[in-house]
């Protein structure tokens, strides 16, 4: 990497290498007098002379361009600072045993963070740089340094394992220079944001390029990756050439409101995506990461939000690992209180009641209820709409038809939670009351009415409570006939429906039948009954 101090004159510059300072003299410049401002050790000008071959250190023509290696600068460390640091992340001294990591610590050279699966640490550099850690990462910072007389800043982190987020600033009089080290390869740039994944289950180091450029070393190779590019490093070998990073998913579509406490967002597919990554932080820089998931599936699910406003970062990710850019999503997670448990009428459920019931089960923050009822699964126009409720059940009268419902719960302070889910039930005609059996010396024949494809179940009980029965039948025919009892008396009699699909109806209200005794000969013959005969209400 070449850093200039003055602007550039010579034709023909000095061949740089990468740890080489360029200087361009001017009026007075003497080695002897650089060596001063310049170097750690004075007297090290004398290698500088050698390195340059100056003959008349003291004699130097303005305009000269002179090689100073960097590791004979002054310098002086210059500790990083933690910006933000969440979940479970620790900080190792130099000179000290792990601790908690927490905001404003400063790590100096030499220290050591590592973070969990859900830990996650933001380091800013003296010369603004930032370096985001990711969890399930252990990385190390093993230089920082500013070069004031130069007019830079070095830095050097050494990633053991997993994944950083950094964004190298430039600085005005120099360039930083800022290394990331892996066990695979080493990426140098001077200001840009890219991301590095030291994959350890793998043993390959992945690099991805969002701005500028970086220059990744592996092996005896050297790939430059540029915006919008990756590559893959393995131990020994040279970094493959960079290629696209896979495109970014669309996030045009996916919801501003989230109403539950799983939050769900289903991503559109992304060609040659093999996996897929999303973050949830509370701030648009990343730094309070409070949820990660990577996914086989476009859908990414996150669970244990607290209710807030949220920034969603999403990428595809291809089958090298290579991570698109970031699809930046805003959200709001409105889920609390939570919606009680629907109880009745379940999804799907018949009735043929005169009311429906509806019952939900008891919130334990609850200090109203919300109902509607509707016609429409929209709820655009509810037939029932209350929100003063204080006991979870309702009893609704509602004619025949097709209907949804849905509950929400009021917390104190009018703290209005979101509606549970709508579920949808129907409401059928009741039975229709049995009218009077015809009746003969041997047989009653019932005319139940129903609907097509209805079977029918009828019962004579000799008590209200039908547990002493006369008869029963059953029959998918809306007309049942039975034996006549012939010991006659008080009788109850009742119906009801059983639909194709399953449904059992209710049964009727019981009706009584006043059924006169069989008028017997001297043989016991039956010769027929007298009297008359009627249905009529208990």
């Amino acid at each position: 990497m070449l850093l200039a101090l003055a602007p550039c004159s010579q034709a023909t510059p000095p061949a740089p290498t990468a740890d080489t300072l360029i200087y361009e003299t001017r009026e007075g410049d003497t080695l002897i007098a650089l060596g001063e401002r310049l170097l750690a050790r004075p007297q090290d000008w004398r290698q500088v002379a050698a390195l340059n071959r100056i003959e008349a250190p003291r004699r130097i023509p303005v305009g000269t361009r002179l090689r100073f290696p960097v590791r004979l600068l002054k310098h002086e460390p210059r500790d990083g600072t933690v910006l933000a640091a969440v979940g479970d992340a620790s900080l190792q001294a130099p000179d000290g045993a792990p601790r908690s990591i927490r905001q404003g610590d400063a790590l100096p050279p030499g220290s050591v963070v590592r973070t969990a699966g859900n830990g996650y640490v933001t380091v800013k550099l003296a010369d603004g740089s930032v370096l985001r850690i990711q969890a399930d990462t252990e990385a190390r910072l093993d230089t920082s340094r500013q070069y004031q007389q130069a007019g830079f800043f070095a830095s050097v982190w050494e990633v053991v394992r997993g994944r950083v987020e950094a964004l190298v600033t430039h600085m005005t009089g120099g360039e930083p220079r800022f290394q990331v080290k892996t066990p695979q390869a080493v990426l140098g740039v001077r200001g840009t944001e890219f991301r590095v994944d030291a994959d350890a289950t793998r043993g390959q180091t992945r690099g991805e390029t969002l701005t500028g450029a970086v220059a990744v070393q592996g092996g005896r190779g050297e790939t430059l990756v540029r915006a919008g590019f990756g590559t893959v490093a393995q131990a020994g070998m040279a970094p493959v050439p960079a290629r696209p990073l896979p495109v970014a998913p669309d996030v045009a579509g996916l919801p501003a409101l989230q109403e539950r406490i799983l939050v769900r967002f289903q991503l559109p597919s992304v060609p040659q995506a093999v996996a897929y990554r999303g973050q949830v932080a509370e701030d648009e820089q990343f730094q309070i990461v409070r949820g990660e998931v990577t996914s086989d599936t476009p859908q990414l699910r996150f669970a244990d939000l607290p209710d807030g406003d949220y920034v969603l970062r999403a990428r595809a990710i291809d089958a090298q690992g290579l991570e698109s850019p970031d699809a930046i999503h805003r959200f709001k997670l409105k889920a609390r209180p939570e919606a009680p448990i629907a109880a009745t009428p379940a999804p799907g459920s018949k009735w043929r009641t005169a009311s429906v019931p509806l019952a939900w089960a008891a919130h334990p923050k609850a200090w109203r209820y919300r109902v509607q009822v509707a016609t429409a699964a929209d709820f655009q126009s509810p037939l029932l709409d209350r929100e003063d409720l204080t006991e979870t059940a309702l009893d609704v009268s509602l004619p025949p038809g097709d209907y949804h419902w849905r509950v929400a719960t009021t917390a104190a302070g009018s703290d209005r939670g979101p509606w549970g889910d709508p579920l949808r039930f129907s409401v059928r005609p009741q039975p229709a009351a049995l009218p009077a059996p015809q009746v003969t010396d041997d047989t009653l024949a019932f005319q139940m009415q129903g609907e097509p494809g209805q079977v029918f179940e009828l019962q004579l009980g000799r008590d209200t409570g039908f547990q002493s029965l006369a008869a029963t039948q059953r029959s998918g025919d809306a007309r049942i006939v039975l034996p006549k009892p012939q010991e006659g008396g008080l009788l109850h009699v009742r119906y009801r429906a059983i639909d194709p699909d399953g449904f059992i109806g209710p049964w009727t209200a019981p009706q009584q039948l006043v059924l006169p005794a069989c008028v017997r000969s001297g043989t016991g013959e039956c010769l027929g009954a007298s009297g008359r005969f009627a249905v009529s209400p208990p």
